[in-house]
């Protein structure tokens, strides 16, 4: 992550967490995420966390949700700050921020709430806090992104990548690539960048090999 005036220190970010199951998105710790939040326990949920540390959890559910039903969830997510919401025709468009992963050590009901509050653990994502450069092999990378884009037929090569921060490159590709649920969830349970780059190739390359 790069430093900003805005992160929130690892010693400040909050234990227990409001949880907002969303599938199918990915939120990464200096990315951004847009969101429509329509079921009125979620909304609550925003408005509940923009009165307190304006942070939540966004994590995956493990089973299709039903309504006024709390899903499953996988057992890692990632903490996003809410930096922009708006009114809407009954509902919200939020902006959130991402902060850090956490893995899930249990979960409750929210007091007073239909939603489901997580106490989080932050220890196997330190690097999250780190400013810290990461190198990675850029050739293996172009290439297996231009296959992949080929095979899937995308308006987008690896030349479009020029315009995007060095540091911005691996999770750009995972926030914009059409990449299913579960494989985004593998990407934020990579617990190191180096593990995140060799997974997200590997992605690449498999998906092309299959097409």
């Amino acid at each position: 992550m790069t430093e900003s005036i805005f992160d929130t220190p690892r010693s400040q970010m909050p234990a227990f967490l409001p949880a907002l199951p969303f599938s199918g998105v990915f939120l990464f710790p200096g990315t951004r995420l847009d969101l429509r939040v329509y079921e009125r326990r979620y909304i609550h949920l925003i408005f509940n966390a923009l009165a307190d540390t304006r942070i939540i959890g966004v994590v995956h559910p493990s089973e299709q949700p039903l309504p006024l039903k709390s899903p499953k969830l996988y057992s890692v997510g990632c903490a996003g700050r809410i930096t922009g919401f708006t009114e809407s025709d009954n509902l919200l468009l939020v902006t959130l921020t991402g902060l850090s992963r956490f893995r899930i050590v249990r979960e409750t009901e929210y007091p007073g709430t239909a939603y489901k509050s997580v106490e989080a653990d932050y220890t196997p994502f330190e690097t999250d806090f780190s400013t810290t450069r990461f190198s990675y092999d850029k050739k293996r990378l172009h290439k297996a992104l231009d296959r992949y884009a080929a095979a899937m037929k995308l308006d987008f090569s690896s030349a479009d990548l020029k315009n995007v921060a060095p540091d911005r490159v691996l999770t750009t590709l995972a926030s914009v690539l059409p990449l299913t649920c579960a494989e985004k969830q593998a990407l934020i349970e990579c617990e190191t960048r180096e593990k995140f780059y060799d997974t997200l190739v590997l992605l690449l390359e498999m998906n092309a090999a299959s097409l």
